[in-house]
């Protein structure tokens, strides 16, 4: 039996579907498929296609999951299929066959292989992969958590199933108040039945991005002259990379995310500094910076930020050197609740010797709302009144559950 590998290719939510005909067979919809070479692994003819025959900028792709392989009936024959997701944060192709981004619920719909679902499903988002996942940021996992969501409701035949997942998906992140708000807000708005929170999630997805932009671009006029920042946060690459100031990036310990970050900022074309964590308040206080902007994983109701730890030393530096210091989010971030829930990481992370040591590796830390120049986000700068009504309206979003 040969073996093929299948590329599928996301972009907030989205997938490119591909239009495919032969001789003996009706054009239908699918995602690129290679042949996998007699001494060749199905990941490498994957990205293979991806760069190559698709045509995306090898620096734009990342792989997101890998599936376990599933017979495929084609027009070669019975075949291995090895489905594997991609991320890409570009949808520019050199592909010269017809594409359309979409949906990959619309597999549902069109003519597609009739696999194509159940491969699909063994790449797509779950609340397993969403609860395990150390590598991307909350309103990352927030659009994936709403593409579960979605793709949940395109299959269900009651809402009973629907609020099963959202519940689950509410639960594998927990202090990520993005993630539960726009669950939240979908079943708010749509409650009735399942097609109606497949529509819903599929807009949202759509709004998560446009709220992330516009966020981004409003912080630009508050920034000059170099910034610091750390971890790794999407709106504060975007907003970075428009800007285009030069930057200094913290390498953000244990997992050393702001050095990704620092690499993403350099391939589009920014001045980066890397500095270790201890050093970043040295160089506030030499003169070395003249903004601090970071993301947020969650903005409490009183205004306070939690964030990467090492936020509050990086704002208590810039506090006292008096300069600014911003937080830029979309206001899905803000908490419903006051409550701080502390993530700690592994003990493996810091120590693995022989020793009995007690080891602390928090993950967060709570900034106080006093510390910040301001939060900033897709309606621009908030006041301490603007937090707290939103605030309002997620706790009301989140009552969908008690009927």
């Amino acid at each position: 039996m040969s073996t093929i590998a299948l590329a599928f290719l996301r972009n907030r939510g989205d997938v490119l579907f591909q239009q495919s005909a032969t001789a003996t067979d009706t054009p239908h919809w699918t995602v690129h498929t290679t042949d996998v070479g007699a001494n060749e692994q199905p990941l490498t003819a994957a990205r293979r296609a991806v760069t190559t025959d698709i045509g995306v900028d090898v620096n734009a792709v990342s792989l997101a999951y890998a599936g376990e392989p599933l017979s495929a009936s084609t027009v070669a024959g019975e075949q291995t299929a090895y489905p594997f997701m991609f991320d890409t944060t570009t949808r520019s192709t050199t592909t010269s066959n017809p594409t359309e981004w979409c949906p990959p619920t619309e597999m549902l719909t069109r003519e597609t292989p009739p696999w194509l679902w159940e491969a699909y499903q063994a790449v797509a988002p779950t609340s397993a992969s969403i609860a395990a996942d150390e590598e991307h940021g909350s309103a990352e996992l927030s659009i994936r958590a709403l593409s579960a969501l979605r793709d949940t409701a395109a299959v269900a035949d009651e809402m009973a199933a629907v609020h099963a997942t959202a519940r689950s998906l509410v639960n594998a992140r927990p202090t990520m108040a993005v993630v539960s708000n726009r669950i939240n807000r979908v079943l708010s708005e749509a409650p009735s039945t399942p097609r109606e929170v497949h529509d819903r999630a599929t807009e949202a997805i759509d709004a998560a991005g446009t709220a992330d932009r516009r966020a981004a671009q409003n912080v630009i006029e508050h920034l000059s002259g170099t910034v610091l920042t750390l971890s790794r946060s999407g709106t504060v690459i975007d907003a970075l990379i428009r800007a285009g100031h030069p930057t200094m990036v913290t390498e953000s310990r244990p997992a050393c995310e702001g050095v990704t970050t620092a690499e993403k900022l350099v391939r589009a074309g920014i001045d980066v500094t890397v500095t270790t964590d201890a050093a970043a308040a040295m160089h506030i206080g030499n003169g070395a910076v003249d903004a601090v902007l970071v993301g947020a994983d969650t903005i409490l109701p009183n205004g306070d930020v939690v964030n990467k730890v090492g936020t509050r030393s990086l704002m208590l530096a810039a506090a006292d050197a008096s300069i600014p210091r911003y937080v830029v989010s979309a206001q899905d971030k803000i908490a419903p609740e006051l409550e701080f829930y502390q993530e700690d990481g592994d003990r493996e992370d810091l120590y693995t010797g022989p020793e009995s040591l007690t080891v602390s590796n928090p993950l967060f830390d709570r900034t106080s709302s006093e510390l910040l120049s301001g939060v900033i986000t897709e309606t621009g700068l908030l006041t301490q009144r603007d937090i707290e009504m939103v605030a309002a309206q997620h706790r009301s979003n989140a009552t969908w559950d008690e009927h």
